[in-house]
């Protein structure tokens, strides 16, 4: 059985989901849903941190695509963090990884998002 283990946290301007484990025909919908219930708001960017997913098939990259479209279609984008490079070469192999914004770093994929740390912000007195 693949596992997949998805946890959110909501930053100024958008999500960051990090997303851990295999993404395939058996755990695309538990992605999909999740997404939906942590970012319900697609004119927002969101940005997937992928550094800990160690294999995806054909039923992830159909999710990530419709992912793009659905941002793209109200004016926002889809950003992937890190991804594991067995995730990289299944995203190249299928010409997906011209289509999505791929960053090597986290921090680098909320940066082009354009994303603000609320933790990292200090009040200002």
């Amino acid at each position: 059985m693949t596992l997949l283990h998805l946890t959110s946290r909501h930053l100024v301007g958008g999500t960051l989901i990090e997303v851990t484990g295999e993404l395939d025909a058996a755990t695309a919908a538990q992605l999909s849903t999740y997404i939906e219930h942590e970012h319900p708001k697609s004119e927002l960017p969101l940005v997937l941190n992928l550094a800990e997913l160690t294999f995806m098939d054909s039923a992830g990259v159909h999710l990530l695509i419709d992912l793009h479209h659905r941002q793209a279609g109200h004016g926002a984008a889809l950003h992937l963090a890190a991804p594991h490079e067995r995730v990289i070469r299944v995203l190249d192999i299928t010409h997906v990884s011209r289509l999505l914004h791929i960053h090597a770093t986290l921090g680098q994929a909320v940066t082009a998002a354009d994303l603000i740390d609320p933790e990292a912000v200090s009040p200002r007195g």
